[in-house]
């Protein structure tokens, strides 16, 4: 991987690309932005850039005894920080802390990454503001997050900041059909619904459920209109049986209902979310009034609400 497969954040990686070149490197850097946005993918590009012999324009070479060892997990001069867990305690920190005072064995530096580096707890920070403040000239620290301000500010002044912005629904679209092929179903609802974030659309692009959760949600949709009241044992097994997706499924439930306003107001079919259900969106809009839009959508919302409060599901 080097940063041309990396999908626009074009001013980031100049500024990496220029800090190599010129070899110019910081100690510590922190890459922010949404969850799925690229964040760890371009850190560890630029770690393997750190690590090589002779980096290239665009990424390690991928063939110096450094970066053999990078792709088989066995460089001791990079150690990666990846917890599954709730938190990164103290402990964590401290294995860096012990391995930071050894000199690096084979590259001129040694790279710790910090993956999700919002985890660690009060604690941990503290104890890496230490090798923050005075670090060996041979170390870089670099951290990912997707929450920026749950970071220390005393550890987010001593890092430079490189905080990844959504890619434009053009660059998704793009993407998904190089990689997925013209014939993907619903692409311009996955570009949509994805917010500008290639991880979040991959996993749509890929995920074997969603189509189906999409089509029976629209359903429900337009069913909840008749108000036939033994639709809703039906209604009430589907959100039971998805209730691990059911913020993917009020998504859903607003965007259609939003694109049946916007059908509604303007007719301007062009700036519907549910392309692909142009035609559907088109007969059903003339059953809404206006009011009942806009009330469903608070509705909605106000079951999310009481959702992220637990409430009785």
């Amino acid at each position: 991987m080097n940063f041309n497969s990396i999908i626009g954040q074009k001013e980031i990686v100049a500024n990496l690309k220029n800090a190599i070149a010129s070899q110019r490197i910081g100690h510590a850097y922190i890459f922010s932005g949404p969850k799925g946005i690229g964040k760890r993918s371009i850190a560890k590009i630029f770690a393997s850039m750190l690590l090589c012999s002779s980096p290239q324009i665009d990424g390690c070479c991928g063939v110096c005894l450094q970066c053999t060892m990078l792709k088989e997990g066995s460089n001791p001069d990079y150690m990666e920080l990846d917890t599954e867990g709730q938190s990164i305690g103290v402990e964590e920190i401290r294995r860096i802390q012990s391995d930071v005072i050894i000199k690096p064995m084979y590259s001129k530096r040694k790279v710790y990454l910090i993956a999700d580096s919002e985890k660690m707890t009060v604690q941990a920070q503290n104890s890496l503001l230490k090798t923050l403040e005075e670090p060996p000239e041979y170390t870089v620290i670099l951290l990912t997050t997707s929450n920026y301000s749950a970071l220390l500010e005393t550890a987010r002044s001593r890092a430079v900041r490189f905080n990844l912005k959504a890619n434009t629904p053009e660059e998704v679209k793009k993407y998904l059909i190089s990689n997925y092929g013209s014939q993907l179903e619903a692409v311009d609802f996955i570009t949509a619904y994805s917010g500008g974030v290639i991880g979040t659309a991959i996993k749509l692009a890929e995920s074997n459920d969603f189509i189906d959760i999409r089509e029976k949600t629209l359903e429900i949709v337009l069913k909840l209109a008749k108000g036939n009241l033994e639709d809703i044992f039906e209604f009430y097994d589907f959100f039971e049986k998805h209730k691990n997706d059911i913020n993917t499924i009020l998504d859903m439930m607003i965007l259609f209902y939003r694109d049946l306003l916007i059908m509604k107001k303007t007719s301007a079919e062009n700036m519907l979310i549910n392309s692909d259900k142009k035609d559907i969106i088109i007969i059903n809009a003339p059953r809404f009034s206006t009011a009942k839009l806009l009330q469903n959508i608070d509705a909605v919302e106000a079951a999310r609400k009481d959702i992220r409060q637990n409430v009785n599901y």
